[in-house]
């Protein structure tokens, strides 16, 4: 038994690494084609740069030959780009080649409406043009040319009509001008294996094809983006119609890296990429390639890619109706089992959310009294300090000042007993308040900056440079300093200031507005300011 079950892993092991390769293989590809679309400005530019040089060209040239090959050029810019642009440029190739009335221009110009008109979806008209063109007198690559547009237009028209009788006459009628275009093509070159692969794949020999295609893809990047497109985009329909989608999205995922570098908006690639991951539900990438490629599709304006894109949106749309009624089922069946459990975890919820609520803003509310509670006790503490230091000062000064006045009581006591009146007008004069108002203001200035010693710098810092004004010693203020001095101490009363300070009002508010407008900062910040020093 354990010997079987060992051979049996080792028979599925390389299944799982293979599955495993795979699902890595999409992802990278994925991711790749997501950098590369993210850098899509950048190929339109360079395409949109050689479009204007070329332009720009056509516009300045007076030389009929080299009119009609910018002409072209400027069509074959277009030609995979944008259909009105191709259309006019090759109309304009046809005008110039009838004023040389050379006949291979002609045709060469004929062919290029052609193509424009079948990969704009205008089939009918193609045909009419293509009828004009007489292959008797084509050779080399108007032929080859002319054979691959037979060939486009008849697989087109079956592609559009697919009813029978018709699908099969248009079919064959497509296979035998491939046919003719690989007989004509250098056997062993990029083209020879790429119409051949084309035409193993009509025939359903898609392992053959693959084995073609993969020869397109060994000569390099010499074979050209819009090749190396074209050959990935085969490659995928070949694993799609094997049943093996996985290959199929990193083929389309190759073809459309290609078909954005060359900055190519005549696309399938893309669409049909979008509906292959967008059943394996990677709705997100699926919308965004699909929205792509429907700018891409009305940008050009073919009328045929517009029909092949609205036969899949549907499709998209469905599945995702799909997902989204899977999805539903799945949540009524939930719900139905955890209705209860949301019940109680709802109201457990409101309970424990309604205290929590309360307790936030009893919390809240205390952190406020508490900050108001230390800037009450900050202020406090300040007014506590300023009036201990000058209440003791005010007792030194008091006493101070009252053995002044005793010793002048004492004089003029003396000069009037002893009839001195002369002396004692000359006593009353000595002793004028002047020298104790001085006095007091030293008092005032040396117990102030005790409590606030940089509030001269900080006062300073208020004004520029050269309107700053230094004290003369480190003990004192000036007087426009003394005021608002006073004012952090909390006298902001301009009545009370003038009175200690022995001045007028109108002086007080004078030397305050005079302040205010000398400063840096606004006048209505100034007195908050200085009350922050």
């Amino acid at each position: 038994m354990k010997h079987y079950i060992c051979c049996l892993f080792c028979l599925l092991l390389p299944a799982f690494t293979m599955l495993a390769q795979e699902e890595k293989d999409i992802d990278y590809w994925l991711e790749k084609l997501d950098a590369s679309l993210d850098s899509r400005d950048r190929f339109e530019q360079a395409r949109a740069q050689r479009i204007d040089s070329l332009r720009r060209q056509l516009l300045t040239t007076h030389d009929d030959e080299e009119g009609f090959l910018l002409a072209y050029s400027l069509y074959d810019e277009y030609r995979s780009y944008c259909y009105d642009s191709a259309r006019h440029y090759a109309y304009d190739c046809l005008d110039r080649a009838r004023a040389q009335e050379r006949g291979d221009r002609i045709a060469m110009a004929q062919n290029a409406i052609a193509f424009s008109l079948i990969s704009a979806g205008i089939l009918s008209e193609a045909r009419d043009v293509l009828g004009t063109i007489s292959r008797d007198d084509l050779t080399g690559q108007l032929l080859a040319d002319y054979y691959e547009h037979q060939c486009q237009l008849w697989r087109s028209m079956a592609d559009y009509v697919h009813e029978e009788p018709f699908y099969t006459k248009y079919i064959t009628t497509s296979n035998a001008y491939l046919d003719s275009l690989k007989a004509m093509t250098p056997e062993g070159t990029a083209l020879w294996w790429s119409y051949t692969g084309s035409r193993q794949m009509r025939d359903r020999q898609y392992e053959e094809a693959l084995t073609s295609f993969g020869k397109v893809l060994q000569k390099g990047d010499s074979i050209g983006l819009h090749l190396k497109a074209m050959t990935y985009a085969e490659m995928a329909w070949a694993y799609i119609w094997q049943g093996d989608e996985d290959r199929a999205i990193v083929k389309f995922a190759q073809s459309a890296i290609a078909d954005n570098e060359s900055a190519t908006r005549e696309i399938t690639a893309l669409y049909h990429l979008s509906r292959l991951i967008y059943k394996r539900g990677d709705y997100e990438r699926a919308s965004r390639y699909v929205h792509q490629a429907l700018e891409d599709v009305n940008f050009y304006n073919s009328r045929l890619r517009k029909v092949e894109i609205n036969d899949i949106l549907p499709i998209i749309e469905q599945d995702r109706y799909e997902a989204v009624r899977s999805q539903r089922n799945w949540l009524f069946a939930t719900t139905a089992l955890t209705v209860l459990l949301l019940a109680g975890a709802l109201w457990s919820y409101w309970f424990i959310r309604r205290k929590n609520r309360k307790l936030t803003e009893a919390r809240a509310e205390i952190a406020a009294r508490m900050e108001e509670l230390q800037e009450a006790n900050r202020k406090l503490v300040e007014a506590d300090k300023i009036k201990t230091a000058y209440i003791g000062r005010s007792f030194y000064s008091n006493a101070e000042f009252i053995g002044k006045l005793e010793k002048v009581y004492l004089a003029i006591d003396r000069k009037i007993t002893a009839k001195q009146y002369d002396d004692l007008r000359y006593t009353l004069k000595q002793s004028t308040l002047n020298s104790e108002r001085e006095s007091m203001y030293e008092a005032f200035d040396d117990t102030f900056l005790k409590l606030f010693p940089n509030f001269v710098e900080r006062f300073n810092l208020l004004f520029d440079e050269a309107d700053r004004k230094m004290p003369p010693n480190d003990h004192s203020l000036t007087s426009e300093m003394r005021i608002f001095a006073l004012i952090r101490l909390g006298i902001s009363d301009s009545e009370r200031i003038a009175k200690f300070l022995d001045y007028s009002v109108h002086t007080v508010n004078t030397y305050k507005t005079r302040i205010k407008n000398r400063s840096t900062a606004d006048n209505d910040k100034f007195e908050s300011l200085v009350m922050q020093i």
